[in-house]
C-alpha cells in the first residue's frame, strides 16, 4: 500500500527535471528573441502564464462523452477539493505505462494530471493512470 506513493514522488520529481532541462533548449537565442520582439512579446507573456501544473490524486468523476474527470488530490498541499480537467483531444493518456483513452479512465483510479490553467479552465495536457494494486482478502492471507 505505501509503494504506491513511494513511487510517485521519485517519478514526479523526474517529470519536473525533464521539463525544466527542456525549457532552455533554444539554441542562437538573440535570433529567436529577434523574432519574438517583432510583436510576439504579448504571445510570450501569454504562454508564462499557461505555467505546467500537476495533480496527483484519485479520480472521482468521469464524463467520457464530454472528456472531463475530476480529481481529488491525495496532499493536503494541494487542497481537499477536487480539481476538475477538460482533457484535451491531444492528451497523452497512459493506463499502467500504455496508450489509453479518456473512456478507459475509471473512478477510483491513482492518476497524475498534468495540466494547464486557459481562460480559467484545467486543460490535461497529459494523464498518467495507475493500476490499483490488488488488496489481499482476509480470505487469500489466511491459507495454512
Amino acid at each position: 500500500m505505501l509503494s504506491k506513493p513511494r513511487l510517485i514522488v521519485p517519478l514526479l520529481a523526474l517529470l519536473v527535471a525533464l521539463l525544466a532541462g527542456c525549457g532552455g533548449g533554444q539554441s542562437g537565442g538573440s535570433q529567436s528573441g529577434e523574432e519574438q520582439d517583432g510583436g510576439g512579446g504579448q504571445q510570450e507573456s501569454k504562454k508564462e502564464a499557461r505555467e505546467t501544473k500537476i495533480a496527483i490524486g484519485n479520480v472521482v468523476s468521469v464524463k467520457p462523452d464530454k472528456r472531463r474527470i475530476a480529481v481529488r488530490p491525495s496532499r493536503q498541499v494541494e487542497g481537499a477539493e477536487r480539481v476538475v480537467f477538460k482533457v484535451r483531444k491531444n492528451a497523452e493518456i497512459t493506463l499502467g505505462g500504455e496508450k489509453a483513452e479518456v473512456a478507459d479512465i475509471a473512478e477510483g483510479q491513482q492518476a497524475q494530471a498534468e495540466y494547464v490553467v486557459k481562460n480559467d479552465v484545467n486543460r490535461a495536457v497529459s494523464v498518467q493512470l495507475f493500476e490499483a494494486e490488488e488488496q489481499p482478502s482476509g480470505e487469500e492471507g489466511t491459507s495454512n
